[in-house]
């Protein structure tokens, strides 16, 4: 399939949806490369250093410390000020970068990282958002965290959540989570995670149908 047809699956989700599950039977059902921590790992392997740095960094806005000591070990000692300081903003550019290459290299599904913005201009790009009731979504953290109290596991996610809007928010000129957007928006308690996941890969085949 050259790739012009690679038909990209963007994923967007609240924490605790099950979005990273859902984005895994989609891949797997459709055929599709699957990319959410391994875009970290390509990422950083273009600019040369250790992706447990970049994940420290990944889906989080504005110009943290932590950057500055990575363009420290990187180039030296630059300030803030500097040409060579590694701003947040020329890691979302490199990481940009990495996933227009995937989305060229094959079909795939990527989770978040501003993926359907980056690739608003490309056709074959379908953007899908998950949720779930808060109930539904502290069950599910409190069994994959092991956290036994539920208020703990409900600030998690509401720390999680706001880090994923702030992020998405602060590099593209959508809101994240509000359907307009996205192609799709799913409350995935009303099929379950597998159905969700049928159901999406039903609507992409319609979708682009002699692909």
């Amino acid at each position: 399939m050259g790739s012009k047809n690679n038909i990209v699956v963007s994923v967007g989700r609240q924490y605790g949806s099950q979005g990273r599950v859902i984005g895994k039977l989609i891949a797997q059902k459709m055929g599709f490369s699957f990319y959410d921590v391994e875009l970290i790992n390509l990422a950083a392997k273009e600019i040369g250093f250790d992706p447990s740095l970049f994940a420290k960094a990944d889906e989080k806005p504005g110009l943290p410390r932590f950057f500055q000591n990575v363009g420290e070990v990187l180039l030296g000692a630059p300030t803030a000020g500097d040409d060579n300081y590694l701003s947040h903003s020329k890691m979302f550019e490199i990481q940009s970068e990495v996933i227009r290459k995937v989305a060229d290299d094959g079909p795939c599904v990527i989770m978040g990282r501003c993926s359907d913005y980056v690739l608003r201009t490309n056709p074959n790009c379908f953007s899908v958002f998950l949720s779930a009731p808060m109930t539904d979504r502290i069950k599910c953290v409190m069994q994959r965290a092991g956290i036994a109290d539920e208020d703990k596991a409900k600030k998690q996610i509401e720390k999680v959540d706001k880090r994923r809007s702030e992020y998405y928010n602060y590099f593209t000129d959508k809101e994240w989570g509000h359907s307009f957007s996205y192609n799709l928006c799913i409350d995935v308690s009303m099929l379950g995670v597998e159905r969700t996941s049928d159901f999406i890969c039903d609507f992409l085949r319609e979708r682009f149908s002699g692909k």
